[in-house]
């Protein structure tokens, strides 16, 4: 089968001047399946660049799926099917040659729960890039990965003791860092606060802020708060169909759609 790679732009003149509101990612029809139930019902989505868009929504209502479905992480779930076009940068990311892990690669994901491997601070941030042939400073790596994701300070000293000894805050900006160290384009966020206290919350949030100049950021979040301090565009799903999606501002203080006011205004959910 012929592979076909994902080359992340080269776009630093860009983010020198202007963020753009080009499109990075696509959802065009988009119907996900766990069987014969449908989890995710023709969305039509663009995610635009260097922005932090996030996905609300009661619970079950698809947003975790919607967002696996942008780096193929539904792949692993048994008697899952997708119909419609997911793209990355008009790439069709579900063409069979296409490399679903060059698709995870320029697509990162960080997860609800903090999951750090079972080894020290910084392999946990040089791992992936070594078992994928990283042939630079590992040091350089391990620093300026660790300092984008805001972590460096508080563990510059003890980078070779594990993981698991940081607090549960500390653990997830980790998982940040671990993957800002692939180099990727995009970071895929499922409910990374959820887990956290208050005040490690509000660090990620802080976090986000800083990360969008490099980054495009996409958040799945349940925590209506959140997403209004956070990100610049929303979208609403309720039971797998997507009811508005808009700026931020728009969606949380003048929604056209009475289903989106009475979910923001607390009325359902």
């Amino acid at each position: 089968m012929q592979t076909i790679r994902i080359e992340k732009p080269d776009v630093t003149r860009a983010r020198e001047t202007v963020v753009t509101e080009a499109a990075v990612l696509e959802a065009k029809e988009v119907t996900i399946r766990y069987g014969d139930f449908a989890a995710v019902k023709g969305i039509e989505l663009t995610i635009p660049e260097n922005r932090i868009t996030a996905i609300i929504g009661p619970s079950g209502c698809g947003k975790s799926t919607l967002l696996r479905a942008f780096n193929r992480m539904n792949d692993f779930i048994l008697n899952h099917s997708i119909s419609g076009e997911v793209r990355y940068r008009s790439i069709e990311l579900y063409r069979p040659s296409v490399d679903p892990a060059e698709v995870r690669r320029r697509i990162g994901m960080v997860f609800q729960k903090p999951n750090p491997f079972p080894r020290s601070i910084a392999k946990n941030v040089s791992w992936g890039p070594l078992i994928n042939g990283f042939k630079g400073d590992e040091d350089a790596l391990v620093e300026e990965s660790l300092r984008k994701a805001a972590l460096w300070d508080e563990v510059k000293d003890r980078l070779q003791a594990s993981a698991h000894s940081l607090s549960g805050g500390q653990q997830q900006r980790l998982c940040i860092a671990r993957a800002i160290a692939m180099n990727p384009d995009v970071i895929l966020m499922d409910e990374p606060c959820s887990a956290l206290d208050p005040i490690s919350t509000a660090r990620i949030e802080d976090l986000l802020f800083s990360l969008r100049a490099h980054y495009t950021l996409v958040i799945v979040t349940h925590n209506m708060q959140q997403a209004a301090r956070v990100s610049d565009y929303t979208a609403f799903l309720e039971a797998g169909e997507l009811i508005e999606y808009g700026k931020t501002a728009d969606i949380f203080t003048r929604p056209q759609k009475k289903r989106t006011l009475d979910y923001v205004t607390g009325r359902f959910g």
